[in-house]
């Protein structure tokens, strides 16, 4: 079997069922997809340095800056001096940060175990399959 371009228009439209709980209760802080993104990372990955991030996200520092501030700005996420280092940085979830990211993320489990329900484990083992191959990176660099 090989892909068709029907499954990429399955993909998006799966992304978009997966990620819309998710974008409605970022909105109602004012934040998006990529904050979500940063802030899940930094929530499993409590002291992550700002550089290993912007690399684990695949973007640069400088695109990293304008979500980690608004994070920042609405005190969700803390920056401090490493211990390792006085020049690296190193960031970790506050209370509030902890808890729009569970917020956010609930809707997305809930949504995952319904299908997983409906379509049982080997489909579940299947598809994590695929994601892994898909990612860049495996998840003991990003959990």
């Amino acid at each position: 079997m090989f892909a068709e371009e029907h499954d990429i228009a399955l993909f998006f439209l799966g992304w978009r069922g997966f990620a819309d709980a998710a974008d409605a209760v970022l909105a109602e802080s004012g934040l998006n997809r990529v904050h979500h993104r940063v802030l899940h990372l930094i929530c499993h990955r409590p002291g992550v340095g700002v550089g290993e991030l912007a690399s684990v996200l695949g973007i640069s520092r400088q695109a990293l800056h304008r979500p980690l501030a608004d994070l920042e700005r609405r005190e969700l996420v803390r920056r401090r001096t490493a211990s390792h280092s006085a020049r690296e940085r190193v960031l970790t979830a506050t209370t509030s940060g902890k808890a729009l990211e569970r917020a956010a993320t609930r809707p997305q489990l809930r949504r995952l175990e319904d299908v997983v329900s409906t379509v049982g484990p080997e489909a579940l083992a299947g598809w994590r399959q695929v994601m892994a191959a898909l990612s860049p990176l495996s998840l003991e660099n990003i959990a």
